[in-house]
């Protein structure tokens, strides 16, 4: 409850609310993503092309997140399962549940606007180097393709422990988001 309601005192979790109402009419209209498609050939091939495409001097179609931001930020949100980076358990019981439901159940894609959990958060005037993130970037998700247990991936600091179908279907709908605000 502690965890709810500080969390409830920030604006990046009212930033989030609206983001998350302002997507629920397009939520009807866009097809589902099917989580165990993460695990496949064809899916993990797309992602190294596309995160190949890339290069320092992408430039974003929204949002504030420098190319080389953005790289770092999927490295976070997508190698804290397993154990690339250590990140505090941002999660508290309505994000475990009503939360997690709506943003990796429902939704079938990442709205715009979201802004938790704050240890995604890349401060503006702090940059990585291109390079490395690209590189770490399919690393990680070369790691993760190949965990096909649940057992295998850590909890989200958010949403706590999820089937390899949710981590399945959060990856994708996260990469995908970010890949294409930086127009690959």
């Amino acid at each position: 409850m502690t965890n709810l309601l500080t969390a409830s005192l920030t604006a990046d979790f009212w930033q989030t609310g609206f983001a998350m109402i302002r997507y629920l009419p397009r939520s009807f209209r866009v097809w589902q993503v099917d989580g165990m498609d993460f695990f496949t050939e064809s899916r993990l091939a797309e992602y190294r092309s596309r995160i190949a495409a890339l290069t320092p001097q992408s430039r974003g179609h929204w949002g504030t997140m420098t190319v080389d931001q953005g790289l770092h930020h999927l490295n976070l949100a997508c190698g804290h399962a397993h154990g690339f980076y250590t990140l505090p358990d941002e999660s508290y019981l309505t994000s475990r549940t009503v939360f997690r439901w709506i943003l990796v159940d429902w939704f079938p894609e990442q709205p715009q606007g979201l802004r938790l959990p704050t240890g995604f958060k890349i401060p503006h005037d702090q940059h990585f180097d291109f390079f490395d993130e690209q590189a770490k970037l399919i690393l990680i998700l070369e790691t993760a393709w190949k965990k096909r247990s649940a057992k295998d991936w850590g909890p989200h600091c958010t949403f706590g422990r999820m089937s390899l179908r949710e981590w399945g279907k959060l990856l994708q709908i996260h990469i995908d988001y970010h890949l294409r605000q930086f127009g690959v």
